[in-house]
């Protein structure tokens, strides 16, 4: 079932407004706005900023979580998996950074809005990195002893090379085109992989 689209407008100016103003700042008159809605209309969908801020969360997760049933339902082996990965992550829509932006906050940088109904929301979240690490070292075409501690380790690789996730340190900054060939070049060295046929 397709979400209404009128919804699917307000959580992508929410995300935006929450991005990059934080959820004490954003304004629900102003995301209103942007997603082209009386104020009246965010009260249909979500009973307050804090209910639209979760929403946002949930879709992000539900988004996450979609795309991994996907790419681990490939016939394909544990390491195409991780390009599928690699790519569907440094090449997501401009439109979906701002949910990425969020995941990312709470994900790597412990933000403090609504820990337990964060918490709650993202023990939901797939991990299909740790997945498919575990899988590759069972099979033998992976080596390493701490499969889903090197799943995180990709994952926050990943994040890296996403300078709208950095906070603004100075760190360089890897063309766009270059990121998937670094990141697969990082990790298959990590995970000692040999692609000799």
């Amino acid at each position: 079932m397709e979400m209404p689209t009128k919804r699917l407008e307000l959580l992508y100016a929410a995300a935006r407004a929450f991005a990059e103003q934080g959820f004490d700042s954003a304004n629900i008159n102003e995301i209103a706005s942007q997603a082209g809605l009386g104020k009246g209309t965010v009260y249909l969908y979500f009973a307050n900023k804090k209910a639209l801020y979760l929403g946002v969360i949930e879709y992000t997760v539900t988004s996450f979580n979609n795309l991994a049933d996907h790419i681990m339902a490939l016939p394909v082996s544990n390491w195409e998996k991780i390009e599928q990965v690699v790519h569907t992550f440094l090449t997501l829509d401009e439109e979906f950074i701002p949910f990425l932006t969020l995941w990312a906050r709470h994900q790597f940088h412990h933000a403090t809005e609504f820990q337990e109904d964060m918490a709650q929301i993202f023990s939901r979240l797939r991990q299909p990195l740790c997945e498919i690490v575990a899988a590759g070292v069972e099979q033998g075409e992976f080596h390493t002893e701490y499969p889903e501690t090197m799943g995180y380790v990709i994952l926050s690789l990943l994040a890296m090379l996403v300078p709208e996730l950095q906070v603004p340190y100075g760190m360089p900054t890897i063309p766009r085109d270059q990121r998937s060939t670094l990141a697969l070049d990082v990790i298959r060295k990590i995970l000692g992989v040999n692609l000799e046929p």
